[in-house]
C-alpha cells in the first residue's frame, strides 16, 4: 500500500489514512508514506529485496496518482491492483474555477488517464463520481467517505449557543462567502448568532485567499476564522449548534461525499446543506439535516434559522446523524467492505 500521508489536514489525507487499513490487515501489506518521483520504484525494489519476493508478482494499492516513473514500473512483476481515485484533478480544478496553462492541463489529464488505465480496480467515493469521470463501471468499487466515531464524539449540552460552523479547505468555490451572507441575514432575527470557519490552507494561493477573507470579514466580529488540527476537530464540532455545507451548484460537487459531512454527523450535529446530489441523498435518507430549497442566500438563511429556533428538531436530527455515522459511515465499516470487495473472487462489485 502506498501514498499514505503523515498528516490528516484535509479530507483527502484523512481518507488516505483510513481507507485501506482493513486491506493492510488482511494482506499484511507494507505501507509507505506519500512519495516523490522516485518513491514508487524504490518501494518496489526495496520490498522485493527485503522479502526475497523478486520472483513473485507484487500487488500495488495506491492512495494517490502515481507520477510518470511509477506508472512506467507497473508492468511485469509489479501489478496495479487498486487505485483510490477520490478526486479527479482536472474536473476538480474546473469546479473551483482554476485555469491552468494549456500544456500543464494536458499533462495533468494525461497523467490521470494513465493512472486510471494502469490499475485493475478503482475505488471512488460515489457512483455518480465514477459516471462523471467516465470510468469503466465494471472496474469500480464505491467506497464513500466516512468518519472515525471513536475519535469524534458528541458533546452533550455543548451546543446551547447559536453557533454555525463550517470545515473546509481554504479556497474559493466552497461557498464560504455565501455562508457569511446567509448568517448575516439570520442575525437580523437572531443577533447573537456566530459563525466559526475552520479553514485549512493548502498552499500559497490558499493562504492568500485566507488573508483576503480576513480582510473582508474584519468588520464582522461575529465571524471567526480558525485553524483546527484533526485531533482537535471533535471539540470544534461539538461547540456548534449545526454544521453548514454551502457548496455551490456544479456537477463535480453533486458527486462529492465530503468528509466534513460525516465528521459533523459523528459529532451528533445536524447539517444544513445546499442541494448537492450526494450530500442531499445522505441527509434525507438518514434524516440527519436540512437541504435548502435553493442555492441563494435566503434559502440557506431560512434553513439555518429554522434549525436554530427549533431545539427539538435540532436534537432529533443530530441524534439521527450520530446513529448514521456509527451504523454506516465509520471508516472501519467502509474499510472492511472495501477489503472484502478487493479480495473476493469476483472483485467487480461495489464495496
Amino acid at each position: 500500500m502506498a501514498g499514505v500521508p503523515r498528516g490528516m489536514a484535509t479530507g483527502g489525507t484523512v481518507r488516505a489514512n483510513y481507507l485501506l487499513r482493513s486491506l493492510v490487515g488482511e494482506t499484511r501489506a507494507r505501507v509507505v508514506d506519500a512519495w516523490g518521483r522516485r518513491g514508487l520504484p524504490a518501494l518496489a525494489l526495496g520490498t522485493a529485496l527485503e522479502s526475497g519476493w523478486w520472483s513473485r508478482r507484487l500487488q500495488l494499492a495506491s492512495l494517490q496518482l502515481l507520477p510518470g516513473p511509477g506508472l512506467a514500473l507497473l508492468r511485469g512483476r509489479v501489478h496495479g491492483r487498486l487505485l483510490d481515485l477520490h478526486d479527479h484533478p482536472g474536473l476538480q480544478l474546473d469546479a473551483f474555477g482554476i485555469t491552468l496553462p494549456v500544456g500543464v492541463r494536458r499533462r495533468l489529464d494525461a497523467l490521470t488517464q494513465g493512472n486510471v488505465a494502469a490499475f485493475e480496480l478503482l475505488a471512488v467515493p460515489s457512483q455518480s463520481f465514477a459516471e462523471l469521470c467516465g470510468l469503466d463501471l465494471d472496474r469500480v468499487l464505491v467506497a464513500t467517505n466516512g468518519t472515525d466515531t471513536r475519535r469524534i464524539q458528541p458533546t452533550p449540552g455543548a451546543a446551547s449557543e447559536p453557533v454555525v460552523s463550517m470545515v473546509s479547505g481554504a479556497a474559493p468555490g466552497r461557498g464560504v462567502e455565501l455562508l457569511v451572507s446567509a448568517v448575516e441575514t439570520v442575525r437580523r432575527e437572531l443577533p447573537e448568532v456566530r459563525l466559526r470557519l475552520a479553514l485549512q490552507p493548502t498552499g500559497p494561493a490558499s493562504e492568500a485567499y485566507l488573508e483576503e477573507l480576513r480582510r473582508t470579514t474584519r468588520e464582522r466580529p461575529w465571524v471567526s476564522l480558525e485553524r483546527v488540527e484533526y485531533e482537535d476537530l471533535s471539540g470544534f464540532l461539538g461547540a456548534a449548534a449545526l454544521m453548514a455545507i454551502p457548496h455551490p451548484p456544479h456537477p463535480y460537487l453533486d458527486a462529492a461525499t465530503p468528509v466534513k459531512l460525516f465528521d459533523g454527523m459523528a459529532a451528533g450535529r445536524p447539517t444544513v446543506a445546499t442541494p448537492r446530489l450526494e450530500t442531499a441523498r445522505i441527509l434525507q435518507r438518514r434524516d440527519a439535516g436540512l437541504v435548502t430549497a435553493g442555492d441563494g442566500i435566503d434559502a440557506l438563511a431560512n434553513a439555518i434559522l429554522r434549525l436554530l429556533t427549533d431545539e427539538a428538531l435540532r436534537n432529533r436530527l443530530g441524534a439521527n446523524a450520530r446513529q448514521a455515522a456509527v451504523d454506516e459511515f465509520d471508516w472501519r465499516i467502509i474499510s472492511d467492505r472495501l477489503a472484502r470487495a478487493v479480495l473476493r473472487t469476483d472483485p467487480h462489485q461495489q464495496a
